[in-house]
This record gives C-alpha cells, structure tokens and sequence, in this order.
C-alpha cells in the first residue's frame, strides 16, 4: 500500500463506518429471528376461553386464575429465552427482566395485563400481544433494510474511492507524463463532482426514511454523521494538494 493511500484512508471515518453498519446489521437481523421465534413461541401456547372482562368461560374461579397465571407464566419465559437470549440485548438495551423489556417494546398496557394476572388478561390483550410483536418485527426489517443498503453503499462508496487513490498515488510519484497528469487530475475532479453529487442524492432518500438511525444512532461515536460525505471530502482535499505540487512542478 501506498503512502498516498495511507494518507487518505487514515484520515477517514469510512471504515469504521462500514464495520459498525456490517455490526449492527447482524445484530437486527439476531433480534427479528429473535422476536420471530417469540412469536412462534406464543402461538404454540395453548389458549383458553374467556369473558369481556378477562375471565374464563369455563371452570371455577380459582381454575380461571391458575390457567391465566400459567399462560402469563409461559408467555415471559417464551420471552426470556428468544429474545432476552439475545447476546447483545442486555448491553444494547440495558434491560434485565422480561416485562421490563416488554413494556419498551409493547408499551406499558401489554406489560401491566402480564404482570396483572387473571385480573387483567383478555383475549383482547392476547391479541394486543401478538400484533406488537408483529410490529417490532416489521419495525426492525425496515431497519435492517436501510442499514444493509446503507452498509452497501458505503462499499462501493470505498472502492471507488480506493481506485481514485491508487491513481493520485501513480500521479504524485510521477507515473506519467506531465499532460497525461494534467488530463487524469481533471477526470478525478469531474468523478469527485460526480460523486459528491450521487452522495447528496442518497443522503436526501435516506433522511425522508429514517435519518435518525444513522445520525443519533449508528454514527454516534464517529467524527461525523456522515462519512460517506466527508470521506469524499478528505479525497477533494488530497487531490487539490496534489494539483498545486503537480502545477508548480510546471514552473
């Protein structure tokens, strides 16, 4: 590798970038399979009659409160072992306990009917229950979704610029002639024009979906909320160093 390409790549945020985009990929898609299998979970748990106001149609009432307490029992086992086994969740998400988590993700109605017992289940919540596992499902697919187009981009976004780097290196160690200098830097310019405006094309989609889960989230601890952008930036600037040494070495 070059000294050239050192200089560039050291001085940007855009690995990084793709190893937390390819790291928090992983990491959604192990909570959708998670959730998925918490859902299958809950389906297979046997269900039983009730009334409007949560009781059992059938039995005494001491039968009814033991059914509810089994099945509220079965529900947040399902739930610590799919998606509590997560290995990430508890350093992700900072939450130890079942209903805990299932009043993050279900809201606080879920998780009181749950810890309330035969007073407050229904079939109404049961139902409640599986639509908001649904949703966490769904929420994090679209997630997944852009981070992996994300993750993509930033790819692509570093093998172009690798090439563009590999050229400046062959320029600056004067690899050619000095018109053939002349004519390539100014390609490399037009490509960088070509880039940047691609870059601000994205970026613009990807604020209308859900910006917030790159620049508040992914790219918390970088540089930048945007290294896509600033990697381009960091090649204008290498470029232009080269350009005034390439210009000067005319006089």
């Amino acid at each position: 590798m070059t000294q050239c390409r050192n200089q560039l790549f050291n001085r940007t945020s855009l690995p990084n970038a793709e190893q937390l985009a390819r790291n928090e990929e992983s990491q959604v898609q192990t909570e959708i399979n998670a959730f998925e299998d918490f859902l299958d979970r809950l389906k297979e748990i046997p269900p039983h009659s009730y009334r409007a106001d949560g009781g059992s149609l059938h039995g005494p009432v001491q039968s009814r409160s033991q059914s509810s307490h089994k099945f509220l029992g079965a529900v947040q086992e399902a739930y610590r072992e799919t998606v509590l086994a997560v290995d990430h969740w508890e350093d992700e998400y900072g939450e130890k306990t079942a209903l805990e988590s299932i009043k993050n993700e279900f809201g606080p109605e879920v998780a009181a009917g749950l810890a309330g017992g035969s007073a407050t289940w229904s079939q109404p919540l049961r139902d409640q229950l599986n639509r908001a596992s649904e949703e966490a499902i769904e929420t994090r697919q679209q997630s997944y979704s852009l981070i992996t187009k994300e993750r993509q981009r930033l790819k692509e976004l570093h093998s172009v610029l690798a090439e563009i780097d590999e050229e400046l290196s062959a320029i600056e160690q004067r690899e050619f002639a000095f018109n053939e200098c002349s004519d390539r830097l100014t390609s490399i310019q037009q490509h960088l024009d070509e880039l940047t405006h691609d870059q601000q094309s994205y970026l613009r989609q990807r604020k209308r979906s859900n910006e917030k889960l790159f620049t508040t989230y992914l790219y918390a601890d970088l540089d930048t909320e945007y290294p896509g952008l600033a990697a381009i930036a960091t090649t204008r600037q290498l470029l232009d160093r080269i350009k005034l040494r390439h210009w000067a070495s005319a006089n």
